[in-house]
């Protein structure tokens, strides 16, 4: 309300807005001080309205604050620790370059025992096959090899020796003179590790790009992603891994 617009009422309706903002009137008093007052006590309520506001904003605040910081005490206080194994009977593959996968497994405690009382039970494998397509199929099968595993283990590298070809893992349990599957994994794409030559374009920038990636400036020839010199090597191979298991059994 503005004192413009208080002015172009009469005093009478003056008196009666007083009256109904329970405003306190000397009576006598002039036009010019009644309008005054009102205009203090529309001033004051706007003030009070607006601290009213203001406290219940911050108490919303201090709310969400409180129940943010509740939040975050209960992340720190809770020690969170994946499982290393969720007993159930799975396998996994998982690219890291054209020559390596990560593979991690888990074998049923249920099932596993069955495995172990089998008789001529003689142990299990991780038999890492290499397809000539997405679908697995036993005509689709181009080569296979073993690598002795245990109940105990659950993950591992392997070294690929092919690429730009298709790969699973199975685990099989080996019995006599048979092998049995007990699980098989995703089935993954792996990519090559060279570049193959551009066909004639003399604006290719191939060549830059290629000397960026890591890989040498002559087409087809590599460094090798997983053998890198500036990456760190932190993969066993797997004959060093094979002979130490021997060992140690």
């Amino acid at each position: 309300m503005t004192e413009e617009r208080l002015l172009s009422f009469s005093y009478e309706q003056l008196l009666e807005i007083s009256d109904r903002g329970s405003i306190q009137v000397t009576p006598g008093v002039d036009k010019t001080t009644l309008v005054s007052l009102l205009l203090d006590a529309f001033e004051e309520d706007k003030s009070e309205r607006e601290e009213l506001n203001n406290l219940a904003i911050q108490m919303e605040a201090r709310k969400f604050s409180i129940s943010q910081d509740e939040e975050l005490d209960l992340g720190q206080d809770d020690d969170l620790e994946l499982p290393l194994r969720y007993n159930e009977t799975s396998a996994t593959l998982l690219l890291r370059d054209p020559s390596w996968v990560f593979c991690f497994w888990d074998i049923e405690d249920k099932k596993a025992d069955e495995i172990r009382n089998t008789p001529g039970f003689q142990g299990i494998v991780l038999r890492v096959v290499e397809l000539n397509s997405k679908d697995y199929h036993k005509d689709n099968i181009l080569d296979y090899f073993d690598i002795p595993i245990k109940f105990s283990d659950y993950r591992r590298y392997v070294n690929l020796p092919s690429e730009d070809t298709w790969y699973c893992v199975e685990i099989r349990a080996l019995v006599e003179d048979k092998d049995y599957l007990i699980v098989q994994s995703n089935i993954i794409e792996t990519t090559r590790e060279y570049v193959t030559a551009p066909h004639d374009n003399r604006n290719s920038h191939s060549d830059e790009l290629i000397r960026l990636s890591g890989f040498t400036s002559e087409f087809g020839e590599t460094h090798g992603v997983s053998g890198y010199q500036e990456i760190p090597q932190r993969i066993i191979p797997i004959h060093e891994l094979l002979d130490e298991e021997q060992f140690n059994d």
